[in-house]
């Protein structure tokens, strides 16, 4: 029997049980979109236009279906895998060898076998389990022994803005519109006076900023301004850097680091948490491998006291339910990354569109996971099956 870890963890402990079911799988399909945006999104690594997605279809000997997103980017400016790679992995090393999971630990087993390529990983491994999901009614989560929320508070992620005049109109939209939290994009360019400013319109919203790795020692002046508004900095640093952060911490003894592109796995979480290198943790089930890693490391959030919270990737509807329900049970979190639909697309892929209400929260009792295969197939640029 195949065992990631030594030991489950104890809220994890009934987790063989889901593991070991029967699996089939009769072919995978692999659909390359390309969504419109309503809006440019610009950060520290470039701006998106438009997003680009690649979606698998597992379909099992009995004619089941699952959906799974790839969410990492059409380049490798995130992390070092990009979808036209994403796509040849798949192909080549991991569905001819698919015939060969008899279980759901097998197919995990076949997968952590590859080095690296986590956001590619994870999507083969949501579609199986949503097909379970959808033909059995069961899930991991049935398994979590953790507080479960009926509804998740959501945050908003805003792009680096090309004036003043825009920062202020999109910051009051998002207040109108009772997000939980504001994030900011921001790089050492980014002028420090606007969000002195922003002080005094945002009032009491949380409010953080996300610097997607732009900063370095010689830019810790600045760092330290954005660190006095006391709330947290999402990875400061470039991956691979807590020696920076060992150096600047120093200096800035007051800095609140959330850590996203640095963790992407549990020994990479351990080590950042024994080091005294994290503060928060921007959890991307992608980034680190899919659902199975995801559960194991936020439960260690949960079991070391250290924030824990869902970002996002702009992903389709099909990705962001799978995270809403993922972050149902993180009831510490102030806000997730989990915007509905309508903030990004002109069209989901969901029959019925991921909405908010009035207070900021989206239900989970109202996440309707039907794909509309018309708007899948209208948005669909490249297929393999």
């Amino acid at each position: 029997m195949l065992n990631f870890h030594p030991m489950l963890p104890k809220h994890l402990s009934n987790l063989d049980t889901f593991l070991d079911q029967s699996i089939s799988i009769k072919r995978l399909e692999l659909m390359l979109l390309d969504l419109p945006q309503k809006e440019i999104f610009q950060s520290a690594i470039g701006l998106r236009k438009s997003r680009k997605a690649l979606i698998i279809k597992w379909i099992d000997m009995d004619g089941a279906e699952g959906y799974g997103e790839c969410s990492c980017r059409p380049d490798p400016y995130y992390s070092d895998e990009f979808i036209g790679a994403a796509f040849l992995l798949v192909e080549k090393f991991i569905t001819p060898y698919l015939g060969h999971c008899r279980t759901y630990r097998d197919l995990l087993k076949l997968l952590d076998k590859i080095r690296g390529w986590p956001f590619t990983k994870a999507a083969v491994e949501f579609a199986l389990h949503d097909l379970i999901w959808r033909k059995k009614g069961q899930s991991m989560f049935d398994y979590w022994e953790r507080e479960r929320l009926e509804k998740v508070p959501v945050g908003i992620s805003l792009g680096i803005q090309p004036s003043w005049q825009a920062l202020q109109a999109i910051v009051a939209r998002s207040k109108d519109q009772h997000y939980h939290r504001l994030k900011f994009k921001i790089s050492p360019e980014v002028d420090i006076d606007q969000f002195i400013q922003l002080q005094q319109i945002v009032g009491d919203k949380h409010i953080s900023f996300d610097a997607n790795g732009t900063f370095y020692p010689q830019h810790s002046e600045q760092l330290g301004l954005f660190a006095a508004f006391n709330t947290m900095i999402e990875q400061p640093f470039p991956p691979g850097r807590i020696d920076i952060h060992q150096t600047v911490k120093k200096e800035l003894p007051h800095l609140i680091v959330c850590l996203d592109e640095e963790v992407k796995t549990l020994g990479h979480l351990i080590t950042a948490h024994q080091l005294q290198a994290i503060d928060e943790l921007n959890l991307k089930l992608g980034r680190v491998g899919g659902l199975y890693h995801s559960l194991i490391m936020a439960d260690y959030c949960l079991s070391h006291d250290i924030p824990c919270w869902i970002g996002g990737m702009f992903e389709t509807g099909i990705g962001r339910s799978l995270n809403l329900r993922f972050a149902s049970f993180l009831p510490q979190a102030c806000a997730h990354d989990l915007s509905p639909s309508s903030r990004y697309f002109v069209e989901d892929v969901l029959q019925h569109p991921i909405d908010m209400d009035t207070e900021g929260y989206i239900w989970l009792k109202e996440i309707d996971d039907l794909v509309d295969q018309q708007v899948l197939e209208k948005y669909t640029i490249k297929t393999v099956s």
